[in-house]
């Protein structure tokens, strides 16, 4: 009778060993490790650059070693000073650091600019969607035999790059445009800077 228990028991053990061995193990998420996870891609990661963005892309490249201040603002309008010639305002504007490689906080008040050699056109909202209806690709860099067409359009945010100057004769400092681009959902001089920059 005890064998018949010890044989009992040990064909129990079996069995539940057989179940167990048998029976998939579970299957285990591993977490990887905070440090090591892939870093979410930002908007502008995302962003293919078509050919003319490559092309925006190498002038910004030569601006941007050139610029002492770089800033994206609303261009509102220019007027023309008997002292000073053409003087162009911006607004609501953010700068670029480039020290910490990184934009400011926007600030609601009016900067004015100067083209001393660069001389932009200057075109409304309409034209611009005219031009940007018949050739976006131009719209956003235009260059021509050689000839670099720059656009200031009212009401418009841009990219623009300045050189800081000063008049020694009127005993004044002032900013020097030195290029701009549109900043839209076409041209996306912002996105192309931000790769630029990277």
């Amino acid at each position: 009778m005890r064998k018949k228990a010890i044989l009992v028991v040990w064909v129990s053990f079996l069995a539940a060993l057989v179940i167990v061995s048998c029976t998939p193990a579970p299957d285990i998420q591993i977490e990887p490790d905070p440090e090591t996870k892939p870093a979410r891609p930002s908007p502008t990661a995302a962003f293919s650059m078509e050919p003319f963005h490559e092309a925006m892309n190498a002038e910004m490249r030569i601006s941007f070693d050139s610029a002492d201040e770089i800033i994206i603002g609303v261009y509102s309008g220019s007027h023309n000073d008997e002292q000073f010639g053409l003087i162009h305002y911006f607004d609501d504007f953010k700068s670029f650091d480039k020290t910490s490689l990184s934009w400011g906080p926007e600030k609601k008040v009016i900067v004015q600019v100067q083209a001393e050699d660069l001389k932009p056109e200057i075109i409304t909202r309409n034209e611009f969607k005219q031009l940007s209806d018949l050739d976006k690709v131009g719209i956003c860099w235009d260059s021509y035999e050689q000839t670099r067409y720059v656009y200031l359009v009212e009401g418009q945010r841009m990219l623009i790059f300045l050189q800081s100057g000063f008049d020694e004769g009127h005993n004044r400092s002032y900013r020097n445009l030195i290029d701009a681009y549109p900043v839209t959902p076409v041209c996306r001089a912002d996105d192309v800077f931000n790769l630029m920059i990277k």
